[in-house]
């Protein structure tokens, strides 16, 4: 027994010098590598002494070294302990300040004989420590801490996904094997006959810890041969436990076990568990392979309605009926606990829940994604399906932070990019399996597929949409140039009119007011001309940097005669440090606005207390890039659009007025169509929603320029 122990101390030491070696020689210099550095000096420290222990002959020297080596032995808990917090991702100050005062303390007490009371001879040993009064305070700080990192893996197992999670659970089940082998050190402390066999175990455990954690492979070894090592290890560590646990009972007991017995048990034990590890599981295999051929059918059925998926969503128009179906067909095709679809609509800054089926560990309606979110980051510039138990290598942190969140939040197993052209439009969030199981490649293919599918279904909807308004575009541009002939004529007159009266020839009794008036509203008729030519002609006219706050209070200005004739009470609210500049044409942005505000007072006819509210405010619609958007509100409280139209209020020739007010202005439904086009050719956006309260919101959204950015442009 005593040649084993010198040549498995001799096997630890060289095995933890190695690996340090290694690390001292390597450029990464990385928190987790210094830490399990000061693990691997803490374990060669005690190695090495166990050795020099084992080779002394005197009693005093013998005496030494085993007081040395239980000092090492505490410091090895401790610096574990450390490490798997920096591997772990967990912060615990407390707990490794207090660790390390107390193993100083504990120290301290070795030369005092109340830990290691000096060395007696044992069965096939000369020299072995003797228990203190205080062994009992050492044994509890070195198994303590041992556990407390256990926990701590548990818990980072449960922090990290994909890879990192995988980290924690193979250092956890190497630390099992390793120190359960340096635990069959102590029995003989307290004469209990238990050799310690599983000494050797701690260079195994040395080795496998550092080759798991910093290489994929080692050179020449094949991921067959380093798995088959790893079950032959297993299998006799469960031997091992075994024979541990019979020794004590037959020590209990009073029969204790001879050594021919302990090796036939022992090898006995090493078979059953190679056949328990080895066999079952391939017989388990074996017998799932059989199910599965009968049981195929239903399978290859599920699946078979997930491939078709794509082609049914074809022939859907409705966005929300894509999503109804998508979902529905994912949960039961696939048997996961629930499936959320998430969409951004324009100019809004995060990913909401449209529809959910199922169930998910938290309502997935209160959870948004970030439009700049690293998860939407990264998906923009790579679109693939990721399974976020499947997540191997290293990625940027914060995008693996937010995947950890994600993860933790809602107990996603999966993430679906709805995408075309890397646009992301939306995400399809899939629960994990009912039955516990690994994705298989043609799942993860079909799901990426039906995400491509919806994000091109998207896309054609788009380009159909523009290519019926086209249509409509050509008529309206044979209408608008002859409603520009027939303006421009009685035009001329007009212009001449109002240039008399501004001079006071032979007009002597027209106010300034008047005059000013009926100048501003000639402008303004010839503004309205020259917008449905650029409408009809896709022309953006020419631009200058404005004041937003300027152009709301001339339209404001030009409506409020029509609000007080409709008893209309007209209001203009902008919070004080607005004061917003845009890259604009002055008049066009005045004709969008005075049409919004005059077509609400329209709508208000009948309506008790009427009102309008314009208000502007600024926001960041894309944070930490520095693009700022002022949006424009124009509200009333009128019985709102009606939603037979509401989602082609835009479109030419598209109008909520009775037949009997189209002889008004803009009374034939092109108002909000030159309205929208204007906003487009300014990189804007135009929205209208009914409020719940009642009436209508419409939303205008320009992009903010910057005062260096100040110069006129065509």
């Amino acid at each position: 027994m005593n040649t084993y122990l010198t040549i498995s101390s001799l096997l630890n030491f060289s095995a933890a010098i190695l690996l340090i070696a290694f690390l001292v020689g390597a450029r990464d210099r990385s928190p987790i590598r210094r830490r399990y550095l000061y693990f691997l000096i803490s374990v060669s420290a005690w190695a090495g002494a166990y050795f020099l222990w084992q080779v002394t002959a005197d009693e005093i020297v013998a005496e030494f070294f085993c007081r040395a080596l239980t000092c090492f032995s505490i410091f090895i808990s401790i610096t574990l302990y450390h490490f798997s917090l920096r591997l772990a991702g967990v912060e615990s100050r407390r707990g490794v300040l207090l660790g390390y005062l107390g193993a100083c303390g504990l120290i301290c007490l070795m030369p005092t004989g109340l830990i290691v009371d000096g060395v007696s001879a044992r069965p096939s040993h000369m020299y072995w420590p003797d228990a203190g009064p205080l062994t009992w305070l050492y044994l509890l700080y070195f198994f303590g801490y041992l556990i407390a990192s256990g926990w701590v893996l548990l818990r980072g197992w449960k922090l990290n996904i994909g890879s990192k999670a995988s980290d924690q659970i193979f250092v956890l089940s190497t630390c099992i094997v390793g120190f359960l082998g340096g635990a069959t050190n102590f029995p003989l402390w307290y004469d209990i006959p238990i050799q310690p066999y599983g000494n050797v175990l701690v260079a195994v455990y040395v080795f496998l810890l550092g080759h798991g954690l910093y290489s994929s492979r080692v050179s020449g070894v094949s991921l067959d041969f380093y798995k088959a090592s790893v079950g032959l290890l297993l299998s006799g560590s469960a031997a091992l436990f075994y024979l541990l646990i019979t020794a004590l009972y037959r020590t209990a007991t009073g029969d204790p076990m001879s050594s021919d017995e302990f090796w036939f048990r022992g090898v006995l034990a090493f078979v059953l568990s190679i056949v328990i590890f080895w066999g079952v599981p391939r017989l388990k295999f074996w017998t799932e392979n059989i199910l599965e051929g009968v049981f195929r059918r239903e399978r290859a059925s599920a699946l078979t309605e997930l491939k078709d998926l794509p082609t049914r969503l074809s022939d859907l128009a409705e966005d929300g009926s894509i999503f109804e179906v998508t979902a529905e067909t994912v949960m039961q095709s696939l048997n996961v606990t629930g499936v959320a679809v998430y969409v951004m609509e324009p100019f809004d800054s995060a990913y909401r829940c449209s529809v959910l089926a199922g169930e998910f560990i938290k309502e997935p309606e209160g959870y948004t994604l970030d439009v700049d979110s690293p998860i939407v980051e990264a998906l923009s510039q790579q679109p693939v399906c990721l399974v976020l138990d499947q997540i191997y290598g290293d990625i940027d942190q914060s995008y693996y932070r937010a995947l950890v969140d994600l993860r933790n939040e809602l107990k996603v197993s999966m993430i679906v990019p709805i995408f075309a052209n890397h646009e992301v439009f939306g995400l399809i969030l899939v629960g994990p399996p009912k039955q516990p199981r690994a994705w298989s490649e043609e799942e993860v293919s079909i799901l990426f597929n039906v995400g491509a599918q919806i994000g091109i279904n998207f896309r054609t909807r788009d380009f159909e949409r523009r290519a019926s308004e086209v249509d409509k575009l050509v008529a309206l541009g044979t209408m608008a140039a002859g409603l520009a002939h027939e303006i421009r004529n009685p035009l001329v007159s007009v212009q001449t009119f109002a240039s008399m009266v501004e001079s006071g020839k032979s007009l002597d009794r027209v106010s300034d007011q008047f005059k000013g008036v009926l100048l501003r509203d000639v402008k303004r008729i010839a503004s309205i001309v020259e917008g449905v030519a650029h409408y009809s002609q896709n022309q953006k006219g020419k631009k200058a940097q404005i004041s937003i706050n300027e152009v709301l209070l001339n339209s404001v200005d030009i409506s409020s005669k029509l609000a007080q004739t409709h008893g209309v009470a007209l209001r203009f609210t902008s919070a004080e440090d607005v004061d917003a500049t845009v890259s604009a044409n002055l008049g066009q942005l005045v004709q969008v606005f005075s049409n919004l505000i005059e077509n609400a007072i329209q709508a208000l006819n009948g309506t008790e207390s009427p009102q309008v509210k314009v208000s502007v405010a600024k926001r960041q619609a894309h944070r930490g890039r520095g693009q700022s958007w002022v949006e424009v509100s124009v509200a009333d409280n009128g019985p709102g659009i009606p939603k037979a139209i509401l989602s082609r209020i835009f479109d030419p020739f598209i109008t909520s007025k009775d037949t009997g007010a189209r002889d008004e202005r803009m009374g034939m439904g092109l108002g909000l169509a030159i309205s929208k086009r204007i906003i487009e050719n300014h990189n804007g956006a135009i929205t209208v929603i009914n409020d719940p309260e009642g009436g209508a919101k419409f939303l205008v959204s320009l992009k903010c320029t910057h005062p260096k950015d100040e110069k006129t442009t065509n």
